[in-house]
C-alpha cells in the first residue's frame, strides 16, 4: 500500500494513523533536491542539479511517481554515490521522524 504507519500501528488495521507515501513524497524530494543543490558538497550538489533537471524532464512526460523509493532504492542497491548516501539518508530520517512527529497520535504523560 505504500503507506507510512505513525503511532500506535498501521491505518490499514485496528487504530494508528496512516499517510500513504505519496500524500507527501513529492514535497520532501523537492526539499532534499533545493538542500542538495544548495550543499557544500559539490558531489552532492551535482547529483541533485542532475536529479532536479532530470524530473523536470519527467514531469513534462508524466513521470514524477514515487522520487523517493526511487531515490531509497538506489541507496539500497549502493547506487549513489557514497557521498550522496551519506549526507541523503540521515536527512530522510530526520524528515520522516518530523513527519511522524507533526502527524502522529499525541501521546499524553
Amino acid at each position: 500500500m505504500q503507506h507510512v504507519a505513525l503511532g500506535a500501528g498501521c491505518g490499514c488495521g485496528v487504530g494508528g494513523i496512516s499517510l500513504r507515501l505519496d500524500d507527501f513524497e513529492l514535497d520532501i524530494v523537492d526539499y532534499l533536491g533545493d538542500a542538495g543543490t544548495r550543499s557544500d558538497v559539490p558531489e552532492v550538489a551535482m547529483f541533485f542539479t542532475a536529479l532536479q533537471k532530470s524530473a523536470e524532464e519527467g514531469a513534462s512526460m508524466g513521470s514524477r511517481a514515487q522520487p523517493l523509493r526511487r531515490l531509497l532504492d538506489q541507496a539500497r542497491r549502493e547506487r549513489l554515490p557514497a557521498s550522496v548516501a551519506e549526507w541523503l539518508l540521515p536527512k530522510v530520517e530526520k524528515t520522516l521522524r518530523s513527519y511522524a512527529e507533526l502527524h502522529g497520535p499525541k501521546l499524553e504523560d
